[in-house]
């Protein structure tokens, strides 16, 4: 089992957006110290909770101040830039940190960064598709370049001149490229068949329920049969403390920053009118959600043993994943998140 951490990540709106930063900062340096494989990070360029405006640009600040921890982007959303630009990026990158590189895309969901953007009207899913297409093939052919699409158009050839080495992309340093990761908070049989296929990976976000975990966990047993290396990554809201009544008053406290999340979380599902995302069963319109019932749901609290005991049962009722993923919180208190993220990979990460 490999321990793997994302993040939004999510602050409270008081906490300045230096601190914030800083703070992811000194996450990823002391899980790097612990042994996770993974650290990913979110993006958005218009929310007031999530600070992050660009992955590619965050993970740059980390390259020289961490040593083997892997960095993603969680995701890049695609329809936000132009092709060339990521691909030229995400080989920069993967060269700044000698293949420590993972590419998370993702069509993106956050429709006032859609609007800031100019593509509120178009068909993200399209411009997300004719993307990722675009920039496997800069990687992959030889210029000059003459790629044609819907949305955007990639051409050197008016330019390129191999005298004066001009018109050419750079490829990334893993080859063929860095491993390509899809988010998923749906229960679409195909979407999830077309990126495995693919040979993508999946990382099942912590919003579902087990039920929907399920799903996913049969497609990729499904798919494994077919499909070697799949890597499948589960995200879990995840608390662990000696103490276990301060482990529950940590999670369900009014400040708490898991409360706090799903709070947010729960205002966009209901503006976007997607509350589905968040039920056991999407079908049942009588499904009362509230987050207290989030809470029990979505996060695993406790402590050690307990802990454990929650991860292998989900295992047992979900089939295995390949990695586990912490998901990152504010640091409300930076000497409890500290000592839980220490505790999963020290005690917690040894009984699963």
């Amino acid at each position: 089992m490999r321990l793997g951490y994302f993040t939004l990540p999510v602050h409270p709106l008081n906490k300045s957006y230096y601190k914030i930063l800083k703070e992811n900062i000194q996450a990823t340096i002391f899980i790097d110290k612990l042994g996770y494989s993974e650290a990913l990070f979110g993006e958005h360029l218009t929310d007031e909770y999530e600070r992050i405006t660009s992955s590619m640009v965050f993970i740059s600040s980390l390259i020289g101040v961490t040593k083997n921890i892997k960095l993603g982007t969680g995701t890049v959303n695609l329809p936000n830039y132009h092709p060339a630009f990521v691909a030229g990026c995400i080989s920069m990158l993967d060269h700044l940190s000698k293949g420590r590189v993972i590419f998370g895309i993702g069509p993106g969901s956050l429709i006032s960064d859609s609007e800031i953007m100019g593509n509120l009207s178009l068909n993200r899913n399209e411009m997300f598709l004719e993307s990722i297409n675009q920039i496997l093939k800069l990687w992959k052919c030889k210029p000059p370049y003459e790629l044609k699409g819907k949305y955007w158009n990639i051409s050197s050839k008016l330019t390129h001149d191999k005298k004066v080495n001009i018109g050419t992309m750079p490829k990334p340093f893993q080859s063929p490229h860095p491993e390509i990761l899809c988010t998923s908070l749906s229960r679409n049989h195909i979407s999830i068949n077309a990126l495995t296929s693919r040979g993508w990976n999946l990382m099942s976000s912590n919003l579902i329920q087990k039920e929907t975990l399920k799903i996913h966990g049969d497609i990729i047993k499904d798919n494994k049969k077919r499909i070697n290396n799949l890597n499948w990554r589960v995200v879990r809201m995840i608390f662990i403390n000696t103490n276990r009544n301060l482990c529950k008053d940590y999670v369900f406290a009014q400040k708490s920053p898991y409360r706090q999340s799903l709070m947010q979380v729960l205002k966009k599902l209901k503006k976007y009118k997607r509350l589905e995302i968040l039920k056991k069963n999407p079908h049942d319109k009588k499904e009362k959600i509230s987050i207290d019932s989030l809470i029990k749901d979505l996060v695993i609290y406790g402590d050690v043993n307990e802990v454990s005991d929650k991860i292998n049962n989900l295992k047992e009722s979900i089939g295995n994943f390949n990695t586990l993923t912490y998901m990152g919180m504010d640091w409300l208190s930076p000497k409890l998140a500290k000592n839980s993220l220490a505790l999963m990979s020290e005690k917690v990460l040894h009984n699963i």
